[in-house]
């Protein structure tokens, strides 16, 4: 049995579009399921409270005069701050 050109670019043609159809649904699907994980993780999942050490007990370097502890404090903060978004 021959297949002349036109039923063979049908035939590629309708199995390209099979193929893509599945990839396509299957990305969907696991962009869906990793969404879900995310979430059930994100709800269910206790938080660890960030134990922060107080700026005093933070060593700290004098190199240049300034008051590092103070810098240490704010970094200490904003590190807080960003992780209780």
């Amino acid at each position: 049995m021959e297949s002349s050109i036109p039923e063979l670019l049908v035939a590629g043609s309708r199995l390209m579009l099979i193929g893509m159809t599945i990839v396509f649904l299957f990305l969907a699907l696991l962009v869906g399921v990793i969404h879900a994980a995310s979430r059930l993780i994100g709800r269910y999942s206790p938080e660890e409270p960030v134990a922060l050490k107080p700026a005093s007990a933070v060593p700290v370097r004098s190199a240049g005069g300034e008051d590092e502890a103070e810098i240490v404090a704010a970094v200490a903060a904003a590190i807080h701050r960003y992780q209780n978004k």
